[in-house]
C-alpha cells in the first residue's frame, strides 16, 4: 500500500508531539531508513516552513574548487550538454557538484531557472541538509548510492514542488569527486524512476571516462612526474649507466655546466667530465657519497660544487646506475644565510608596486604604515602578486630589520609534520626539531598560504599570540618576541564561516589587513608596470630593451589573471623572440593574443603559421562564432564530438570561457 507521504510529513511537523504520536509514528511505517533519518535531524536544526539564505562559494574560492575538478568538468560538460539538449520536458535542470556539494555546473531550462532562482538555487549554491533540508544531493553524497526525494519526502516545505534525484562520481580509488543532480517538477509518478535510472547513466558515462583517462595517462604521468620532479628541485641531476654513457642531466645541471642537456646525453661520462679522485674511488669500491665539497673540470673550466653520490642496484645487486647530485657552493651558502635569518632582501624601492592608481598608492600607504607598526600584518590576494616581496620590504622598514626574516609555506608541510614544524619536538624518536618561532625570535615570521594550518596548529597559534609564550613539549614555556606577517590567496572570511579556520585567530593576525588588488583591477598600473620591468631587462641584457606601441595595445588589452609575475615573464618572452632590442606586436607569444577577447582589434600578422596553429585558430574562431556551443562547433568544423573534446583538451581550450555571459 502507497503511503500518504503528505500526512505523514503534516503529521511529523506538527506543533504538537503528542498529535503526531497520535497520528502514525515513523518507526511503525515503511519509511526508507535514510529518509528517517534525515528528517530526524532536520527537526532539531531548523524549521521546516522558513527557507533560509543559501550557502555560495564566490570569487576565488569558486574559480578554485572549478580548477580542481577540471578533469571530472572537462569530461561531465559535454555529457550533461547532450542530455540536456535533447531532453523533452520544459521544467527541468540537470547539475554536477563537487564533494562538498557545491554546484560547478548548472543547466536549466528557462521556467525551472525561474522557479529555482526564487530559492536562490543556481550554479555555486551549496546542497546542504543544514541549509536546505534533506535533498537528494546531500543524502547520495553521505550515503554513497543514487538517490531520489521527491515531493512531501522533503523536509522543507519550500521543496515540495521538486523531485530531486542524484547519483555520486567515484574516481578509480572509488573516492567521491561529486554528485549528478536531476531537478523536475513533482506530480508525474514515473518521474523518480526515470530521474534515477537518467542520473546514474550520466554518472557512468562519467566514470567510465574519467577511468578510461586515468588508463591511457597513467604510464606517461608517471614518466613526467619523475622529470618534473628532477626538473624541480634545486640541485644539478647528473646520471649515467655502469658503462659511462650519460642518461639524464636536468635543468639546474644544464645551467651549473653551462650546456645544453641534449648536447652530452649518450656520451661516456669520463671522455667529457673530469670526476675527482674520491668519486672515482667511491664507484671502484660501490660506495655512496654524502655532500662532499670539490671541483669538477669541464670544458677547460673547473666548477666547485659539492657532490652526493647515489648507487641504484640492478637486478643481480650489481651497480646499475650512478646518480650525482650537484650542490653549488653558493647555493649552500645562501641556505646558510637563510636558516641564520639573513634572508629578507627587498626594500619598498625594490617592489614591483608602481602605478598611478588610488588602489596601489593605498597598499603602499598600508604597508609603510605596518613597518612601523608592532601588530600582525594580513595580506591577502591573488596568485602573483608578489605578497613575499611586500612582507621582506615590511620587515626591512621596521625595527626589526636587523633581526631574522624565516618564510615558512604552510601549503609545502605534511599535516601530520605541521606541528613539529611550528612548535618544535622530536620526529621517530630522535630528530630534534627547532620551532620556527624560536628561529625567528626577536625578528619576523612569513607564514605563506596561512589558510592551510591545521587545526590544532591555529589552535596553538592563537594561544601563542595571546600569551607570547611558547609551550614545549616538556611543559617549557619559552617568551618569545615574534612579529607574524601572514599571506593568503583565498577569502579567508568564508573559511572563517564555514568554520575551517579560527575567528579569533583571523583577529589576532589582521590587526593590519592589507588587500592587494589583482592587475585586471588597475589596467592603468601596467604600462608603468611594465616600463619598470624593461628597465630591469635593460639592466640585465646590457641594452636598451623597449616596447612597441602595437605591443604595448595588445598587453593593456589582457587580464592578467597570472597578475605581475605573468606579466613579467611574458616580456621576458616576447624579448628572447624578438630581432633585437624593441619588442613588437609579432613577439608577443600567440597563446596570449589567442586569449586577448576584444577580437575587434586585430593583431599584426605573424607570417606563415604551423599547421598546429592553424588548427588551434579554427578551434578559437570556432568557438567565439559559436559561443562556446559544443554542437555547433562540431557542425561548423565538420568533426565528430570525440574529436573536438580531444582538440579541446589537447590545445588547453575551454569553452566555457566563448559561452554568452
Amino acid at each position: 500500500m502507497r503511503l500518504n507521504m503528505k500526512a505523514i510529513w503534516r503529521a511529523f511537523v506538527a506543533k504538537d508531539p503528542g498529535e503526531f504520536n497520535n497520528l502514525t509514528s515513523l518507526d511503525r511505517l515503511d519509511i526508507k531508513p535514510w529518509l528517517k533519518e534525515s528528517w530526524l535531524r532536520c527537526r532539531r536544526q531548523q524549521r521546516h516552513d522558513h527557507w533560509p539564505p543559501q550557502l555560495y562559494a564566490k570569487g576565488i574560492t569558486f574559480d578554485s574548487l572549478c580548477r580542481n575538478k577540471s578533469e571530472m568538468l572537462n569530461i561531465s560538460s559535454p555529457i550533461i550538454e547532450d542530455i540536456f539538449e535533447y531532453l523533452d520536458t520544459p521544467d527541468c535542470a540537470i547539475f554536477i557538484t563537487d564533494e562538498t556539494g557545491c554546484t560547478l555546473r548548472f543547466y536549466a531550462t528557462p521556467a525551472m531557472t525561474t522557479r529555482l532562482a526564487a530559492l536562490g538555487i543556481r550554479a555555486s549554491v551549496y546542497w546542504r541538509e543544514g541549509m536546505m533540508g534533506n535533498n537528494a544531493v546531500s543524502s547520495a553524497l553521505l550515503l554513497h548510492e543514487t538517490v531520489s526525494v521527491r515531493g512531501y519526502e522533503h523536509f522543507n516545505r519550500h521543496l515540495h514542488a521538486f523531485t530531486v534525484c542524484a547519483a555520486p562520481v567515484f574516481d578509480s580509488d572509488s573516492t567521491v569527486m561529486g554528485a549528478v543532480g536531476l531537478v523536475l517538477l513533482t506530480g508525474n509518478d514515473t518521474l523518480p524512476t526515470l530521474g534515477l535510472a537518467l542520473v546514474h547513466s550520466i554518472e557512468q558515462q562519467i566514470t567510465a571516462r574519467l577511468n578510461t583517462d586515468l588508463v591511457l595517462a597513467e604510464s606517461n604521468q608517471h614518466l613526467s612526474e619523475v622529470h618534473a620532479l628532477l626538473d624541480g628541485v634545486e640541485e644539478g641531476v647528473l646520471a649515467w649507466d655502469n658503462k659511462g654513457t650519460i642518461l639524464y642531466l636536468n635543468i639546474h645541471g644544464s645551467d651549473l655546466f653551462n650546456v645544453k642537456g641534449e648536447k652530452i646525453l649518450g656520451k661516456n661520462i669520463h671522455e667529457i667530465i673530469k670526476l675527482p679522485q674520491n668519486i672515482i674511488n667511491a664507484i671502484e669500491h660501490n660506495r655512496e657519497v654524502d655532500l662532499f665539497e670539490t671541483a669538477i673540470e669541464f670544458n677547460g673550466s673547473f666548477i666547485s660544487l659539492a657532490i652526493s653520490l647515489k648507487i641504484v642496484k640492478g637486478p643481480n645487486n650489481s651497480s646499475d646506475r650512478y646518480i650525482a647530485l650537484l650542490h653549488p657552493i653558493d647555493r649552500i651558502r645562501e641556505l646558510v644565510h637563510r636558516h641564520s635569518g639573513v634572508w629578507a632582501r627587498l626594500t619598498f624601492d625594490d617592489l614591483d608596486y608602481v602605478g598611478s592608481s588610488n588602489a596601489i598608492r593605498r597598499v603602499m600607504r598600508l604597508a609603510q604604515q605596518a613597518a612601523k607598526g608592532r601588530g600582525s600584518v594580513l595580506l591577502h590576494g591573488e596568485e602573483g602578486l608578489g605578497k613575499s616581496h611586500l612582507a621582506q620590504a615590511i620587515h626591512n622598514a621596521s625595527e626589526r630589520q636587523d633581526k631574522p626574516f624565516i618564510t615558512i609555506n604552510c601549503q609545502a608541510i605534511l599535516r601530520e609534520a605541521m606541528t613539529s614544524e611550528f612548535l618544535g619536538g622530536v620526529i621517530n624518536g630522535d630528530k630534534h626539531v627547532i620551532s620556527k618561532f624560536e628561529l625567528a625570535k626577536g625578528g619576523t615570521l612569513l607564514l605563506e598560504n596561512v589558510e592551510y594550518l591545521t587545526a590544532e596548529v591555529q589552535t596553538a597559534l592563537l594561544q601563542l599570540l595571546k600569551t607570547g609564550l611558547l609551550s614545549k613539549a616538556n611543559q617549557l614555556l619559552v617568551p618569545l618576541d615574534v612579529r607574524l606577517i601572514t599571506t593568503t590567496t583565498v577569502d579567508i572570511n568564508q573559511y572563517v564561516d564555514e568554520n575551517r579556520f579560527r575567528r579569533h585567530l583571523l583577529y589576532e593576525l589582521q590587526s593590519f589587513d592589507i588587500h592587494i588588488p589583482p592587475l585586471r583591477e588597475r589596467s592603468e598600473d601596467i604600462p608603468p608596470l611594465i616600463k619598470r620591468y624593461l628597465k630591469i631587462m635593460s639592466h640585465e641584457v646590457g641594452k636598451n630593451v623597449s616596447l612597441s606601441d602595437d605591443a604595448l595595445q595588445l598587453l593593456t588589452r589582457y587580464s592578467w589573471p597570472g597578475n605581475n609575475r605573468e606579466l613579467r615573464n611574458v616580456l621576458e618572452r616576447a624579448f628572447s623572440y624578438s630581432d633585437g632590442a624593441m619588442i613588437r606586436a609579432k613577439d608577443i607569444p600567440s597563446s596570449l593574443i589567442e586569449r586577448i577577447r576584444d577580437i575587434g582589434v586585430e593583431p599584426p600578422a605573424h607570417g606563415l603559421h604551423s599547421l598546429n596553429d592553424m588548427e588551434r585558430d579554427a578551434l578559437i574562431q570556432a568557438a567565439i562564432q559559436c559561443k562556446g556551443r559544443a554542437m555547433k562547433i562540431t557542425e561548423a568544423l565538420k568533426i565528430s564530438r570525440t574529436s573536438l573534446w580531444r582538440k579541446l583538451k589537447a590545445f588547453n581550450i575551454h569553452l566555457e570561457d566563448y559561452k554568452a555571459r
